[in-house]
């Protein structure tokens, strides 16, 4: 993760790899918010995510101004955002393979 510090506004570019996925939903039941679940485990709400609906459940590696507060909740506003293979298949050594489903 590239972490960048503007020293006039202190706010933190970074690019971030994940997978999007929904966060809220109208009463039709359409997705319209949106969440970077990160592949280390923490999650991103997309303050611009209307504009990446149509990409959830898609791999993604985003760039952007991340904010975080005291409370640990993170946001992101993605300025850049590219399309990303989903991870490869691993093996864990004793005889499993660790892989997604896409």
């Amino acid at each position: 993760m590239k972490k960048k510090k503007d020293s006039r506004n202190q706010e933190v570019h970074e690019t971030i790899a994940g997978v999007l996925t929904p966060a809220g939903w109208d009463d039709d039941g359409r997705v319209t918010a949106v969440m970077l679940s990160a592949l280390d485990d923490e999650e991103y709400l997309v303050e611009n995510g209307e504009k990446f609906v149509d990409l959830v459940h898609c791999n993604v590696e985003a760039s952007g101004v991340v904010k975080r507060d005291r409370k640990r909740f993170r946001t992101i506003n993605i300025k850049k955002i590219v399309l990303t293979e989903p991870p490869a298949p691993e093996d864990t050594g004793d005889g499993w393979i660790m892989a997604s489903r896409r």
